[in-house]
């Protein structure tokens, strides 16, 4: 995505706090210092992290709790907002950025972290303004946020109410006063700040989906995302590779999918077992099942046409039990570079990378036996994954990638042999990018025939998406 619309966080930037000197190294120093980097000048939070955590050398305790800070704040920006407004007598033009990012660094935890008590969510956030040389903050910092902490209760309830926060799973945590609008007189401006999801989005999705199903989604897509491992049939097997998990005491199950695998946990994926030796790739069962269904043999010809970073592609070579050619092609020479790094570690061989230009008039001619385009989207199906992707999206974005999606569809198409087989994905939910663009491509190509469509609802039982795949006609 090139789009980046405003976020309730960088509304009304005043002073900001210039880069200190000091390198915080504790969990919630590292929080406030890359979510005040992430509001002046919005970017993955991920890599952020990383570099802290690298530098810093953190244990693994403290690792886990800067993430959570991090990622939930960024995801509940619109619910931190909605209650710390109610505490707040002065106008939101009158609050600096950061002491607002610190407000809702202390709300997040006093909301939605039941480990920590609230004296410590208190206290520690107020310490956090010192050490980073802003001690005049501290008195409204402990009065806002001792006030929150009297607002929320340890009552929970199954009903969505004015009074209610989601927290996981259907529960809410009641309130001592509204915070949001009545779920019932006005759904669509509860969802929004409660679940904390852009107006125009939540909007979009409430004109084709009921309020239950919507208020589902809004749970499912604010938990912490679920890890899922793809297991290299062509160095292990999915047995060995549980046992070795099993073996360094991490959780696992076996998926819905032969070759997938179900962490119960978050966890560092380098540090886990066999990640050196290339046993495994970490991707979601939907996106696993993109490469099912086109089905690759060994000796074939495939495309992938937009294959960056390379998940997918190294799931065609080892369908293909690396025998035959993938081409791999996109616009982006590091992205391309990380995908050569995926496929040396997996062992992979029979992939070959070509960097295209955007006009995609340099795609290798072809034809071929099978083609997969995992288009560029708007992601709103796996928007559990990174926090940011919510606030990342623009309403002209649905229109504009629709465009380039037909675009792309129609140069596979052109390189696609007789019989051939092309798969059609996305990540995303938006009939737009989706259905739309298929129906649209069958009318202008009468040769190709739509023989399964497979759409993925996020939650049930993985990430959201869509998939279709087309066979040409002989002639």
């Amino acid at each position: 995505m090139n789009g980046l619309n405003q976020q309730p966080s960088t509304l009304n930037h005043q002073a900001s706090l210039r880069p200190s000197s000091l390198v915080p190294t504790d969990a919630r120093g590292i929080a406030f210092d890359v979510l005040r980097q992430y509001h002046e000048s919005p970017e993955f939070v991920a890599p952020l992290l990383e570099e802290r955590f690298v530098a810093g050398r953190l244990p693994a305790a403290d690792r886990r709790l800067a993430t959570e800070l991090v990622c939930g704040v960024i995801r509940r920006l619109a619910t931190l907002d909605a209650l710390v407004e109610l505490h707040v007598s002065r106008p939101r033009q009158h609050v600096e950025s950061e002491l607002w990012t610190l407000l809702r660094l202390g709300t997040y935890q006093l909301t939605f972290l039941s480990t920590v008590p609230p004296h410590a969510a208190v206290n520690e956030t107020v310490e956090t303004a010192r050490r980073f040389g802003k001690p005049r903050w501290t008195g409204l910092l402990n009065g806002v946020l001792r006030a929150v902490s009297r607002t929320v209760t340890d009552e929970l309830t199954n009903a969505p109410a004015a009074d209610a926060i989601p927290l996981t799973e259907g529960r809410y945590r009641l309130c001592r006063q509204p915070v949001f609008a009545d779920p019932v007189d006005d759904p669509l401006e509860f969802f929004s700040r409660a679940f904390s999801f852009p107006h125009w989005l939540a909007e979009r999705w409430l004109l084709r989906i009921q309020i239950d199903e919507l208020l589902r989604l809004g749970f499912w897509f604010n938990a912490p995302a679920k890890l899922s491992l793809r297991v290299n049939t062509l160095k292990t097997s999915r047995e060995t590779m549980l046992e070795s998990l099993r073996a360094a005491d991490v959780a696992a199950t076996g998926g819905k999918l032969s070759e997938s695998i179900a962490l119960k946990d978050r966890a560092r994926v380098e540090e886990l077992p066999g990640f050196a030796e290339g046993w495994f790739s970490v991707q979601d069962e939907s996106a696993t099942s993109a490469v099912n269904l086109l089905s690759p043999r060994p000796g074939e010809m495939v495309l992938d046409l937009c294959a960056a970073p390379g998940v997918k592609t190294t799931h065609l070579a080892e369908r293909m039990q690396n025998d035959g050619r993938v081409l791999a092609t996109d616009v982006n020479t590091e992205r391309l570079a990380r995908l050569e790094q995926n496929y040396h570690r997996l062992g992979i061989t029979i992939v070959e990378t070509t960097l295209i230009d955007r006009s995609s008039e340099n795609v290798p001619a072809g034809p071929f036996d099978a083609i997969l385009i995992d288009a560029p989207c708007s992601n709103t199906g796996v928007l559990g994954k990174r926090p940011e992707g919510r606030w990342r999206i623009r309403p002209q974005d649905i229109e504009e990638l629709a465009a380039l999606q037909n675009r792309l569809l129609g140069v596979a198409c052109d390189r696609l042999k007789p019989a051939g087989r092309l798969v059609y994905c996305t990540c995303s939910i938006e009939p737009e990018e989706n259905q739309q663009v298929i129906r649209c491509v069958l009318r202008r190509r009468p040769e190709l025939v739509l023989q399964k469509e497979i759409v993925h609802v996020p939650g049930r039982s993985a990430d959201g998406g869509y998939q279709a795949l087309l066979v040409r006609n002989h002639a």
